[in-house]
């Protein structure tokens, strides 16, 4: 049979996947000194590579790296000099971007043709434009009633920031929590998911090239206990980032809270995609289906709530199930391939045990493909219907290629219960009434409202979640304020 592994990849992946992998603290990749952790190929279950569960020790010493750095070559490096570090990083990422796409592709899934055209595009987007902001970070001087004294602000880094990102878009994510916290004058330890740790590895490398010094950034790999733990609870840690899991992201907070840490977190959604009959329905259909199944639905913004008013229902279905009709399933070096499978076993029967017993109907999909696929974690996209607004199918995050689609007859209605989930990461609108678009967008409790279109992003944009999707903002002036501190000085005069 063949894998995944057998298909053509660049030879510097070929020579990055054929030896074991440890983790990167003071400009270099070390022996692994863990438990080896094996990175699995979803489209085929076969070994890529493995890498370490870092211990505590090796937690330690890329924290107190990090610290030395910060106290040291990168703190009191001139902000001009930073900027030029940050603009060669994102040109070694627009240099190797198809070989970044093809980490993230063989450990994902993912297309690799939609990870250098979404992901990697987005990273080297993020790290152009937090380039430009380290010449532009300035205090304020206040005007005081006391005449003898001169009174001034400072805007200072934090010190060592640990940024966890997750496994569905590594290189991505790493770069949003990375180029604001760096431009802010912040060391990073930055710990991907075990599950898709080799193109966080490959930037570390590329970030010694473009002449970041060493430390500035370490990469620690492994999983969330022990190594994460060991992270954020380490004294020397002045904040912490975080997208992934409400779970996890509750936890941290708790803990950081616990430790008076600055912490940031972007966790879930269950996003509620409207579409009312006045819409071109033949975008928004293509639009809703598009992010729906994008990256097998394993993503945080994805449209999994489709709600459509009533009288265009049938119209959206049809061309909701022509378009999953065409999606060609496959592994993410394929070229032919348009969605691959699910991160892991255990995910796709998570998202199984919801099909079969939370509420709803399977309209189409539901069902592992069979012949070349039947060894990888594949399933159909899938449409459910037929479900009430507190079934489990509609108030979790699945986090598979599952749209619940509903039908709705008022603004007031659809208002009221695109609301009722405890997320709120993500909406879109479709309707060519302006007013009601202002309107809609207004009244629904989300971070990021899409009127028109779905998923489009800016690194000058910010995002992040309102309620349990999260605290804080990545992106934009937002995403750099959170690595910066405010000091107030007096000066006598």
């Amino acid at each position: 049979m063949t894998t995944h592994l057998d298909l053509p990849m660049l030879p510097n992946v070929a020579d990055f996947i054929s030896r074991p992998h440890a983790s990167f603290i003071d400009g270099r990749e070390g022996a692994p000194d863990g438990e080896a952790i094996d990175s699995i190929d979803p489209s085929s279950g076969a070994t890529i590579t493995t890498v370490e569960a870092a211990s505590a020790a090796t937690v330690d010493r890329a924290v107190r790296s990090a610290h030395a750095a910060f106290v040291g070559s990168w703190s009191t490096m001139s902000p001009p000099a930073r900027e030029r570090v940050l603009h060669r990083l994102a040109d070694l990422l627009e240099q190797y971007a198809t070989e970044l796409a093809q980490y993230d592709a063989l450990e994902s899934g993912k297309p690799a043709a939609f990870v250098e055209a979404v992901d990697v595009a987005l990273a080297v987007e993020q790290f152009r434009y937090y380039a430009g902001w380290p010449t532009k970070l300035q205090g304020a001087t206040i005007a005081v009633p006391d005449v003898t004294n001169h009174v001034y602000t400072r805007r200072e880094p934090l010190g060592v920031v640990v940024a966890i990102t997750p496994w569905n878009f590594p290189l991505c994510q790493a770069a949003i929590k990375l180029a604001p916290a760096l431009a802010a004058g912040n060391t990073i330890v930055l710990k991907p998911s075990e599950m898709t740790s080799l193109s966080s590895l490959r930037l570390a490398e590329l970030a010694i090239e473009a002449g970041m010094p060493p430390g500035v950034l370490n990469v620690v790999t492994g999983p969330g206990n022990p190594t994460g733990a060991a992270l954020t609870s380490h004294p020397l840690v002045h904040s912490i980032t975080f997208t992934g899991s409400e779970q996890v992201g509750r936890e941290l907070g708790r803990s950081a809270g616990g430790a008076l840490k600055h912490a940031s977190l972007e966790l879930g959604g269950k996003n509620p995609h409207i579409i009312f009959a006045d819409a071109d329905i033949e975008a928004a259909t293509a639009s809703a289906a598009t992010t729906a199944f994008f990256y097998s639905g394993q993503v945080c913004f994805a449209g999994s709530r489709l709600l459509v008013e009533r009288s265009a229902l049938d119209q959206v279905m049809a061309g909701l199930e022509s378009y999953a009709g065409q999606l060609v399933l496959g592994a993410g070096l394929d070229p032919a391939s348009t969605m691959g499978p699910l991160s892991s076993e255990r995910q796709r029967e998570k998202v199984e045990r919801y099909l079969n017993g939370a509420g709803g109907r399977v309209a189409f999909g539901g069902s592992r493909p069979g012949g070349a696929l039947a060894d990888g974690y594949f399933l159909e996209p899938t449409a459910v219907v037929d479900a009430g607004d507190q079934d489990a199918v509609v108030t979790d995050e699945i986090f598979g290629p599952v749209v619940v689609v509903q039908p709705f007859d008022d603004v007031d209605e659809v208002v009221l219960r695109a609301n009722t989930t405890d997320l709120g990461l993500t909406a879109g609108v479709w309707t060519q009434d302006l007013r009601r678009a202002h309107d809609v967008s207004a009244r629904l409790q989300a971070g990021t409202i899409w009127v028109n279109t779905y998923g489009s992003f800016n690194a000058a944009a910010p995002w992040g979640g309102y309620k349990s999707s999260g605290l804080g903002r990545d992106c934009g002036p937002e995403g750099l304020d959170k690595y910066l501190q405010t000091k107030t000085v007096w000066m006598g005069l």
